[in-house]
């Protein structure tokens, strides 16, 4: 299963390397997405594959260890509605989330997209939405 999480430091926990170690203690594999540190305060957004429990067990021990982890059931839309399938966003996308059906029709794959927002610009009629954390 892949799972994005949001991980919010406080200033207390940004010069401990808690994600390093809670990761030695699970066999989840994870990938950072997106990451906004600064002295103050600190946002990684990561992709988890493991079974639903190892990313509950994740979850805990980044709890645990003063980071507030929350799970991202959407974090990513195509409002196909709204799509006119005009491709401007295609090229930009650098994983290929956004990608064409044999129809020509836009579509988004979620667990490839990085969040990176190149495609919300490019979007003409703005049907590309990223949640904001």
């Amino acid at each position: 299963m892949t799972a994005k999480l949001l991980l919010r430091y406080s200033p207390e926990a940004l010069d401990k390397p808690i994600l390093a170690r809670v990761i030695r203690q699970t066999s989840a594999e994870i990938n950072i997405l997106h990451a906004e540190l600064d002295a103050t305060k600190g946002e990684i957004l990561v992709g988890v594959e493991a079974p639903p429990a190892e990313i509950e067990k994740l979850m805990y021990l980044l709890k645990k260890n003063g980071i507030d982890a929350k799970k991202l059931e959407r974090a990513v839309e195509l409002d196909e509605n709204s799509c006119l399938d005009c491709g401007a966003c295609l090229s930009l996308c650098p994983t290929g989330a956004l990608h064409t059906k044999k129809d020509y029709s836009v579509r988004l794959d979620e667990d490839k997209c990085i969040l990176c927002e190149v495609c919300i610009p490019a979007c003409p009629v703005r049907a590309i939405k990223i949640t904001k954390f």
